[in-house]
């Protein structure tokens, strides 16, 4: 119900203008920026040079979406846009965009993602490209996640909560999260355990929430440490803790540019230390791991 409230406060603020503009995204996050930080509409007026706005509001009050009918909400818009120096957008927004050559699309993002790539996908790219990104980088590392309920994919789930996975006609899985570690280790991953159909499962993930030191990437170049020979995802950890390796074993792998490398141990021992996780983000040089 708060949100509700806000929700209508917010299109007020906006511009008071139903049904038109500005977008439900827009007003949806207004709002519940305004709940999470206590705010009303005479407090966003005497802090909107200051607030950490949403983005999508300061696209809206540039213009990047179309002038609404009656006009872009003053004082509020001009506070807004000289705080961050931003000009307004006059007119209609795409009558100032350079031509897209879609033929240049389709064969960049086809050399980079594979022959998936198709008109639909060069459209996506074009309307939103970081996300359009986010959503491959989130494919090339976990695979499709159509069959996952749409709830299940937005909400995380609660320990001790179950949900059934349908894959195929008569084949699917009970799911249970059985525990999360409270606490991050020394380089801020938490151990996930799931129970699937009955058999104890368990990941390792990086809590992005933490943000100790430790979670700025440290170097390789010491003896025994192994790096990352470029900027990628890493899509495996094939060693755990504890594993012998030799010297050129298959420690773990990268994907970068739609082509995935083995990266090798430097030397024969030990693992140590493991300091990424699939999923995570690395550049040139990176700590993967420590041999000892």
């Amino acid at each position: 119900m708060h949100v509700f409230i806000k929700s209508a406060e917010a299109n007020i603020i906006l511009g008071d203008i139903p049904k038109v503009t500005p977008s439900s995204k827009v007003v949806g996050d207004l709002a519940q920026f305004m709940v999470a930080q206590d705010l009303d509409a005479t407090k966003i007026l005497e802090q909107a040079d200051t607030l950490a706005f949403p983005e999508s509001v300061v696209q809206y009050l540039r213009g990047e979406i179309g002038i609404p009918p009656g006009g872009f909400p003053e004082p509020l818009r001009s506070k807004v846009l000289k705080s961050r120096s931003l000009e307004p957008i006059d007119g209609r927004p795409g009558a100032s965009l350079n031509d897209y050559d879609f033929e240049k699309a389709m064969k960049d993002l086809t050399e980079k993602y594979g022959s998936e790539i198709d008109e639909k996908k060069v459209l996506s790219n074009a309307l939103y490209p970081k996300i359009f990104e986010q959503w491959k980088d989130f494919e090339l590392v976990y695979g499709s996640v159509g069959e996952l309920p749409t709830y299940m994919f937005l909400n995380p789930m609660d320990v001790g909560d179950e949900v059934e996975i349908d894959v195929s006609h008569g084949r699917s899985f009970l799911v249970k999260l059985a525990g999360v570690d409270k606490e991050p280790d020394e380089d801020g991953s938490k151990t996930v355990s799931f129970l699937v159909n009955g058999e104890q499962w368990y990941i390792k993930v990086t809590d992005s929430s933490h943000s100790s030191e430790t979670t700025s990437r440290e170097k390789a170049g010491a003896p025994g440490t192994v790096g990352s020979p470029m900027p990628g995802v890493i899509v495996g950890v094939k060693v755990k803790v504890g594993d012998e390796v030799e010297e050129g074993d298959a420690v773990a792998t990268l994907s970068a540019m739609k082509m995935e490398t083995v990266i090798p141990a430097t030397s024969r021992g030990v693992v140590e230390r493991i300091t990424v996780n699939v999923g995570d983000k690395v550049n040139g040089d990176d700590l993967i791991m420590v041999i000892s």
